[in-house]
């Protein structure tokens, strides 16, 4: 998916709230906002939304310091957040009449989680969206097809989206017969926005559920040509990809992967996009006819 028109007013939002969460310097504050501004009037529009918010966070750590994570005391809060409401999640899957379906809406529940698009302030009840989300039609509901290929697939490569999120992704992962043997969970390979990184995945217990790896990549989605060439070559070597949530859905909708997109539309952007309407929950098929 490419940048519109509409995604500039998000970038500009982006700037200021990492900026604000950086750093108590209005100085510095000012300068990374202008520069983010100068880099935003100058993207091409051929480029996806998350080539920009990786140019905001690249502005940051030039300006502030290459180890800052501006966002590092939200994922914690989520991750435990998640964590917390985990065993209620498990239990709703185990009364489920359809358990695959029902961790595939609470994974998707889970993306709402995400502050490239959610202000930094909002509070964000989980249950309150878990039990909303297991009673809301599919805008896209392709999981026929998803159930099928997942059992025919012997290499699965679930892109992980958000720190907190990836709890819900746990909800599904456990429900896909033979997991350790068959999924691979990729995360973000450096800090960007409140995605999910190495250490999310060991703080949620990921690590110890199944392998996972880093993209080699510091922006919010998978731009294929940035990550590493051992990631790429996961990607190649996979019968199938779980994507989840807006970024990855922005850098691969269109690649020609045997790829599942699981995401809520949190913006009118990402909706018009997908000719869905905001708020609505989808699973879609990508564009591979193999």
């Amino acid at each position: 998916m490419k940048i519109y028109l509409g995604c500039i007013p998000c970038f500009a939002r982006q700037a200021v709230e990492a900026a604000e969460m950086a750093t108590n310097d209005h100085k510095i504050r000012e300068k990374i906002v202008r520069e983010a501004l100068k880099v935003a009037s100058v993207i091409p529009f051929d480029k996806t939304p998350p080539h920009m918010g990786k140019e905001i966070h690249r502005i940051i750590r030039k300006t502030v310091g290459n180890n800052i994570d501006p966002y590092k005391s939200l994922k914690d809060k989520y991750n435990k957040k998640a964590m917390k409401i985990y065993p209620e999640m498990k239990e709703i899957v185990k009364k489920s009449k359809n358990p695959l379906e029902t961790a595939v809406r609470i994974t998707i529940a889970g993306n709402i989680i995400d502050f490239g698009i959610t202000t930094t302030d909002s509070i964000i009840h989980l249950m309150d969206i878990v039990n909303e989300t297991l009673n809301r039609p599919f805008a896209i509901n392709h999981f026929a097809s998803f159930e099928k290929d997942l059992q025919k697939a012997k290499k699965i490569l679930y892109l992980a989206d958000n720190a907190g999120e990836i709890v819900f992704d746990r909800i599904l992962i456990e429900e896909i017969p033979d997991y350790k043997e068959r999924i691979t969970l990729a995360v973000k390979g450096h800090p960007i926005i409140n995605d999910a990184t190495l250490e999310d995945a060991k703080q949620t217990g990921l690590t110890q559920l199944v392998r996972v790896i880093e993209n080699g990549s510091d922006a919010p989605g998978t731009i294929l040509e940035e990550c590493s060439e051992d990631f790429r070559k996961e990607v190649k070597s996979a019968d199938l990809l779980i994507s989840k949530g807006q970024g990855n859905y922005e850098t691969l909708s269109e690649t020609s992967y045997n790829v599942y997109f699981l995401l809520k539309a949190k913006c009118p952007v990402i909706a018009g996009d997908l000719g869905v309407n905001v708020g609505d929950i989808v699973i879609k098929k990508g564009n591979y006819n193999g």
